[in-house]
């Protein structure tokens, strides 16, 4: 099984959804927003919520002997257990989510939808079979035909919403309501589970709402143009293009919906073709951006790192690390600008690594050359976002530019779990990531 995932913070204070991944399994949570002016029997909120039924799950659904359901079942009253002495969870008004899970599993793959997450399925010649659970759109429909109407980002619009929500609340996980995972784990009973046979499954994709709309609400895709796009440009570009989307309809007038922006996640997968190590972001092979780019702009300093590349690294906020930044560009202008984060401690040993000249082979093939670190492990994360202040710097773009880019991380590991380095990507807006590997049987 071969995944390539994004996730992004759509337009509240926090990404309440969450995607895990294993060897043989992944899941995909989309948090229920809870509007501020509503009560909240928890006082962790959503995003703990979610972060910690998906951690139980993903390893839950690691035993062969546990089915979807049972997984589920376990995970709702493990979460419990962690907050029960804390929080009111016998509330209406507390943590929900929705939960979208496959395994693979022998010669067959297993799957588990519950509310309305979209697990899309291409079977070859059998064509394309979308699951997801729709009956939250079969209840409290006046209050729902209410919080449609624009303009959203309005007073006005945010109340029609919390009605909604409240009129929901009294709906969820009851007989003739919806059912989502919350503190209930009969839940578990009301999801939708289904087999098919590994040989059958080409491709699949697990998506929130937020990262299915351009087909399911905007109209502006198909299923099969949605499933091209993640396979040649990935789940990050499909995530950049819902953006682009929502900014060029901001109020909602055009594709009218509950939220601006929202959280948006998706994990693609493909069967039984594991990537090789330099395969995601090609960096010991050069760009994946484009061809016919050239590098400028090589820069490098011993800096203080900020709170991101100081979780990476595994340093305190501040130390001194080694920051190397570059520009690559075409004849259209900037295609990417790209900054390598770099334990201060290879400076000793290889002081050009915070000379500004670019490295013949680059910074990992000299750290291995010149030590005894080797790369030996590489974890890559894709995101969308609209580009920030600092972003549209970096990029050589105008102050007043609003546009969705692509931004690329990469830890770059040895054998011993250490990290070399920490890179991040910065796509310019319109510009392609493409990830080419070869099929390994």
């Amino acid at each position: 099984m071969q995944v390539s995932m994004a996730s992004t913070q759509g337009g509240g204070t926090a990404n309440e959804d969450t995607v895990h991944v294993s060897p043989t399994g992944v899941v995909v949570l989309d948090g229920l927003s809870a509007p501020k002016d509503l009560p909240m029997g928890c006082i962790h909120g959503t995003p703990w919520f979610v972060r910690q039924l998906g951690t139980c799950l993903i390893n839950l659904i690691g035993d062969d002997a546990v089915s979807l359901r049972e997984a589920l079942r376990r995970a709702i009253s493990e979460v419990n257990d962690l907050h029960r002495d804390t929080c009111a969870l016998e509330q209406e008004a507390v943590p929900a989510s929705t939960v979208l899970m496959i395994r693979e599993q022998d010669e067959v793959l297993d799957y588990l939808v519950l509310s309305d997450n979209v697990l899309v399925l291409d079977l070859g010649d059998e064509g394309i079979r979308t699951v997801t659970d729709k009956r939250v759109e079969e209840v409290a429909g006046k209050e729902m035909r209410a919080a449609l109407q624009g303009p959203t980002g309005t007073p006005e619009h945010a109340a029609r919403v919390s009605a909604l929500v409240t009129v929901q609340r009294r709906l969820r996980n009851q007989p003739g309501g919806y059912w989502v995972a919350a503190t209930d784990p009969a839940a578990a009973d009301e999801a939708i589970t289904g087999t098919v046979e590994l040989t059958d499954v080409r491709q699949a994709a697990l998506l929130t709402d937020g990262a299915s709309r351009l087909v399911d609400s905007f109209g502006t895709l198909s299923w099969a143009q949605l499933l091209d796009l993640l396979r040649t440009e990935g789940p990050a570009a499909l995530i950049a293009r819902t953006r682009e989307a929502e900014l060029a309809d901001p109020v909602g007038e055009r594709w009218p919906r509950f939220k601006r922006s929202d959280d948006a996640t998706a994990a693609y997968v493909r069967i039984g073709e594991p990537v090789p190590l330099s395969s995601k972001a090609q960096r010991y092979s050069g760009s994946s951006w484009g061809a016919g780019e050239r590098s400028d702009g090589h820069e490098a300093a011993i800096a203080s790192a900020p709170q991101n590349v100081a979780t990476a690294l595994g340093v305190e906020p501040g130390d001194d690390v080694i920051r190397r930044s570059r520009v690559c560009r075409d004849d259209n202008g900037i295609v990417s600008h790209s900054t390598s984060w770099i334990p201060a401690g290879f400076a000793r040993l290889l002081p050009e690594l915070a000379h500004s000249s670019r490295l013949k082979g680059g910074s990992l093939d000299l750290i291995a050359r010149a030590t005894r670190w080797h790369a030996t492990k590489r974890i890559d994360e894709e995101s969308a976002r609209i580009a920030t202040a600092d972003d549209l710097e970096l990029l050589e773009l105008e102050a007043s530019t609003t546009a969705a880019i692509l931004v690329l991380t990469t830890r770059f590991m040895d054998a011993d779990g250490e990290v070399l380095e920490y890179s991040v990507d910065l796509g310019a807006p319109g510009r392609t990531h493409r990830t080419t590997s070869e099929v390994l049987r």
